[in-house]
């Protein structure tokens, strides 16, 4: 036997085994090469799906956040200190549990900065009974009819109907306001994860909760009421998105769960107001 040959013939099929290697491994590279073109992401496919249906999206933020479930008593604090302000007129309603006051002389600011001036006011205990507590929100206000503060706590911003300071404005100058207070804010339980903005605004709009047309025009992390039992108000972060509808021009509120990435349902429909497009927080910021 030719030892040899056949020694020739393996180191053939060796050489030949390597080229086949070879060649099969650039292969792949090559077509690795070719699929290094980025893929289009749901959330990508969602935002383009809501431009396609000319709905006008701000920046939005993946970023989480974190915030707890509050409780506060039904307490009517307001009314037993009214005593306390000066210069104004007052009434309380127990139902609503809702403080308006009347000042005696409107406060004008002439060519100054509103906002800046209405600040200062509430410092004063004897303008506003614990008017260093709110903070302004740019969006929900409208420069020439009412200026809206809302309660802080150390958990956050409340963003309901029972921590609002709203202004009211006529004839260029601040003839009075509402307030509702919630005393007492304790937490439940230790805080959670909140989904995104990204994540509300994208669940609106896969729930047909956001119509063809509409422009957000502001969106922010607050807490709200969830549930009343028995006298106690349960309170957890919300994601608040104000939709303007570009025909009509009015706006609507709509409010998503930010633990529970759900809607809740019940929203506020109000003529068109000026609501400019506020910062939003992954956290339940205490400021605008």
């Amino acid at each position: 036997m030719d030892f040899r040959r056949i020694e020739m013939i393996f180191l053939i099929v060796f050489l030949a085994l390597d080229v086949f290697l070879l060649a099969s491994y650039t292969q792949k590279g090559s077509n690795a090469t070719y699929n290094t073109t980025p893929t289009v992401t749901n959330e990508q496919a969602i935002i383009k799906d809501m431009k396609d249906d000319h709905i006008t999206v701000p920046k939005l933020s993946n970023d989480k956040g974190e915030g707890y479930y509050l409780a506060s008593q039904t307490e009517d604090v307001l009314a037993k200190n009214t005593k306390e302000l000066s210069s104004q007129s007052t009434s309380y309603n127990y139902d609503t549990h809702k403080l308006t006051s009347q000042f005696n002389v409107p406060i004008g600011y002439g060519k100054n900065n509103v906002v800046t001036v209405l600040k200062g006011f509430v410092e004063n205990e004897h303008n506003v009974l614990h008017g260093q507590e709110y903070v302004y929100q740019s969006g929900m206000s409208d420069a020439k009819s009412t200026i809206v503060f809302a309660q802080k706590t150390k958990q956050g911003v409340i963003i309901d109907p029972q921590g609002t300071l709203t202004f009211k404005i006529s004839n260029g100058s601040v003839t009075g306001y509402t307030q509702t207070y919630l005393p007492n804010v304790t937490v439940l339980r230790e805080k959670q994860t909140t989904i995104s903005a990204r994540d509300a605004i994208e669940l609106l709009y896969t729930s047909s909760e956001i119509s063809q047309n509409s422009k957000i025009v502001w969106y922010k992390l607050g807490y709200s009421e969830l549930i009343d039992v028995r006298g106690s108000i349960i309170y957890v972060p919300v994601w608040n998105v104000m939709i303007q509808h570009k025909g009509t021009k009015n706006e609507t509120l709509k409010k998503v769960n930010a633990l529970t990435k759900t809607i809740i349902k019940g929203t506020t429909t109000t003529d068109s107001s000026s609501s400019s497009a506020s910062s939003s927080s992954t956290t339940v910021d205490a400021d605008d």
